[in-house]
């Protein structure tokens, strides 16, 4: 990413108060923000903006969290986007699912914005290669 550039993360969450709160946080850490509030929209941003992270929602009203992001990791223009999961259902089995299809991070809501802000300024800074809260 060139100097001056700003990283463009699609927040999706059925939760729009939610979403507001964490685009208002992520805004003033200096992240461009767009949003989606279901998995087809989620689908449907990332394929046109194409962005550098996304935080993922597991459960969401046309298509959760995993459906999207096999859907995305399944299509050349999306694959290569890292994925943070945000679920307040939080077990072994689903962490490690989102493991199997390529999340980057696991997040339990609420979770811990110090913690989850790093987990994001690490998944940028090595485009995947941090651990993300898993």
């Amino acid at each position: 990413m060139a100097d001056g550039e700003r990283s463009l993360i699609l927040v999706a969450d059925d939760d729009k108060d939610l979403v507001m709160a964490m685009s208002i946080r992520l805004k003033a850490a200096g992240y461009d923000i767009i949003t989606a509030h279901d998995g087809e929209g989620a689908y449907e941003q990332a394929s046109q903006n194409k962005p550098d992270l996304i935080i993922l929602d597991v459960r969401m009203p046309s298509g959760g969290g995993f459906s999207s992001i096999d859907r995305m990791k399944h299509s050349l223009n999306t694959r290569n986007i890292p994925v943070i999961f945000l679920t307040a259902f939080d077990d072994e089995e689903m962490r490690e699912e989102g493991r199997k299809l390529g999340a980057v991070g696991f997040f339990r809501k609420p979770f811990n914005d110090d913690e989850f802000m790093a987990a994001i300024a690490g998944v940028l800074e090595h485009k995947g290669g941090g651990h993300g809260g898993f």
